[in-house]
């Protein structure tokens, strides 16, 4: 199944510094979302358990990358998950290339490797927010592509910055 980019609405609102409480994703999206993991699993022959479903249901419905930790405490939580099986999930999603790694407040965190792979994320206090679909930089990823003959599966791309909040903070700081 093709990559859903355009598909995708990434543009949401910011994450807490661990990518908790991100706004949800019109369903369109995290169906689209779901059905290019699902076609991943299967391309891979991975069997979806129980804590498998519930890792890959929740990180389609996320436009943000999320700290594994912080991961395994919400699923946990909701959907009575053992933690060593969130993490055993996350490393096999992540050998088939359905997750991909990112660092969030210096941890590792996960992703989706589909749609929406592309953050701002403020230096100090860590929240992310999807840049969502950029037509340039698609446009500039087929012309590496055309340019070096390479077929390119995924691109990670990661601002870095201030989000308004600290940007005001250091504003008042300041003065």
């Amino acid at each position: 199944m093709e990559h859903p980019t355009t598909a995708c609405a990434c543009a949401c609102a910011p994450a807490s510094a661990l990518g908790v409480g991100v706004a949800g994703l019109p369903a369109a999206v995290v169906a689209a979302r779901r059905e290019w993991a699902l076609a991943r699993c299967e391309a891979a022959r991975l069997l979806l358990s129980g804590p498998r479903r519930a890792v890959l249901d929740f990180l389609c419905a996320r436009a943000t990358p999320i700290a594994v930790e912080a991961l395994v405490r919400e699923l946990v939580a909701r959907a009575r998950c053992h933690f060593v099986s969130v993490y055993r999930a996350v490393r096999s999603f992540e050998a088939a290339g359905v997750l991909r790694p990112a660092m969030l407040a210096g941890q590792r965190a996960v992703r989706l490797a589909c749609a929406g792979a592309d953050y701002l994320v403020c230096e100090r206090c860590g929240r992310a927010a999807g840049v969502g679909d950029i037509a340039d930089l698609r446009s500039f990823e087929a012309h590496l592509a055309a340019r070096t003959g390479y077929q390119i599966q995924y691109h990670w791309l990661e601002f870095s910055g201030l989000c308004h909040r600290c940007h005001r903070l250091n504003q008042v700081l300041a003065a």
